[in-house]
């Protein structure tokens, strides 16, 4: 008997212990089966083992083989959930033909409702002439079937899923630039076969050369890059733009570059729409130059004229060159005079609202005495509100500070508010302007009225330019609808802020919030 056969022999020999032993605690484990103590211990920290005579008697088994032993048991008899994975069998030899020696199947097993997978590993143990041999199985956890084989498979999946999806199509190329694959996506973007492209170079697919796509081929180039914007026709030879990015490879091993491997995004359409915006941009930039440019030349010719009928009615009003010979000659001079000079305001309005439109409103910085200012507006809206029967009052706070702003601006700022609130506020009613300088520094001028009021729906409207609000008064009233947007536009000139807030049938109030920086600190 060979060495390592006595070896074998004496180690199955261990402590004498006899198939008896084991056979009175069934498949539990012994102190000491027959291996010593220590190997006994040792064993029992490992993965799940057995050890069989000639007969199939159980001589030994660990606590983690005790755990599957049940499993195996009823695997044994029911193969449905693991065609491909048997229960272990054992096999035994004969003194002329040897017991099995080695890994040579696997098993699935189910616990719990959860699937383990092992490799089966045999080891022959020979006793003397008068022992029976014994076996040794191993029952050897591994991740699956095939650990490795699952997630390769898994990954060419989830590869294949993702080309198949995405709307970009992908690409890899070789060292040379030479397309080794292109997904099947590219026939939906350009009309041809994978196969039609792979082995073409890549910077040969543009209709004409690319600087950027030219330089990956050099060593200093051979790094990521994102968006490279190429041109490439399609099978009809129609030009698609293209967004390219990719990333060099590089041999895990050797660390030789490999080639590149990236991704092409179809934007022939945002680039089309783009252009579409580009061009309508364009014409309305260029509808508003010839509007602005258009009543820049009328104001002066409207003006001119309208200065005129102002003159010579208010001549024929106060009969500065005799008498008109009838009383209501004179009225209608008077009538001509308002008419000429409501035309003049409105044109005035335009012109200030095409100026501002195109950006070329301009602010003329000066010392402004806001209380001035205010006394000024209440001087020229108090005529009108006396004949609209409508009570207009003035709070200003005491010691206001003066202003760093352009005044005529801010005089007609408050002129379009205050014409507002009174025109449309009814017979009997209020109107407040007040000003004063909040606690957070800001100056804060306002005009509230009791008036019919705007609907929360309507606001915008009135603040946009020409915007008019249908209600039974307004239709009473003639105007451009320029008075809000042109004292909002003015008070954001300012650096301010614009706020109104209203509702049907009790009133409007329009805050103005000027920066702390025009005040002047004395």
């Amino acid at each position: 008997m060979s060495p390592k056969r006595n070896l074998l022999a004496k180690t199955a020999a261990g402590t004498g212990a006899s198939s008896r032993d084991a056979s009175s605690t069934g498949t539990g484990a012994p102190t000491a089966g027959p291996f010593g103590p220590l190997a006994a211990s040792l064993l029992e920290e490992g993965p799940p083992l057995c050890v069989t005579s000639t007969s199939g008697q159980h001589l030994y088994a660990n606590t983690a083989y005790e755990r599957i032993a049940a499993a195996l048991a009823a695997g044994a008899e029911d193969t449905v959930n693991r065609p491909s994975w048997p229960i272990h069998r054992p096999t035994h030899g004969t003194e002329d033909s040897p017991p099995d020696d080695g890994t040579d199947e696997a098993c699935a097993i189910t616990i719990d409702g959860r699937i383990e997978y092992y490799r089966i590993h045999r080891k022959a143990l020979l006793g003397d002439a008068d022992k029976d041999p014994i076996l040794a199985t191993v029952y050897v956890p591994v991740s699956g079937r095939d650990g490795a084989a699952d997630a390769l498979a898994m990954a060419i999946e989830r590869l294949e899923d993702i080309t198949r999806l995405v709307s970009d199509w992908v690409w890899e190329t070789d060292q040379n630039l030479v397309l080794t694959f292109v997904s099947p996506r590219v026939n939906g973007a350009l009309g041809f076969h994978p196969v039609e492209l792979t082995g073409r170079r890549l910077t040969q697919l543009p209709v004409r050369p690319n600087l950027a796509l030219n330089g990956l081929a050099t060593a200093e180039g051979r790094r990521p890059f994102r968006d490279i914007d190429a041109e490439i026709p399609d099978r009809q030879g129609d030009p698609r733009h293209f967004l390219l990015s990719g990333l060099p490879v590089y041999c895990p091993v050797s660390g030789r570059f490999l080639g590149y491997r990236g991704t092409a995004n179809d934007v022939t359409e945002l680039r089309w729409r783009e252009t579409a915006l580009l061009r309508a941009k364009e014409a309305a930039e260029t509808a508003n130059r010839t509007k602005g440019e258009f009543l820049a030349n009328m104001s002066h010719e409207l003006r001119t004229p309208l200065n005129a009928i102002i003159g010579f009615s208010e001549i024929m009003g106060n009969e500065i060159l005799g008498t008109l010979g009838n009383d209501q000659y004179k009225g209608y001079c008077t009538d001509i005079s308002d008419s000429a000079r409501h035309l003049l305001v409105l044109i005035n309005d335009i012109l200030d609202s095409a100026k501002i439109d195109a950006g070329q409103m301009t602010l003329s910085e000066e010392v402004v005495d806001p209380e001035v200012l205010i006394q000024s507006v209440v001087r020229l809206m108090a005529p009108r509100a006396e004949r609209a029967g409508v009570i207009l009052s003035v709070d200003i706070a005491p010691n206001l500070p003066r202003l760093r702003a352009d005044g005529t601006k801010l005089k007609q700022i408050l002129i379009n508010l205050v014409s507002n609130a009174v025109k449309f506020t009814l017979q009997g009613g209020r109107v407040d302007l007040s000003a004063k300088v909040a606690e957070g520094g800001a100056f804060i001028l306002e005009v509230s009225d009791t008036g019919i009021g705007i609907a929360a729906k309507d606001i915008s409207r009135a603040l946009a330019p020409f915007g008019q609000v249908d209600s039974r008064i307004s239709r009473r009233y003639e105007g451009t609808g320029l008075g809000l947007p042109l004292a909002k536009s003015l008070t954001e000139l300012h650096g301010g802020t614009f706020d109104l807030a209203s509702q049907p049938d009790v009133g409007t109030q329009v805050t103005i919030r000027l920066p702390s920086e025009l005040i002047l600190r004395d």
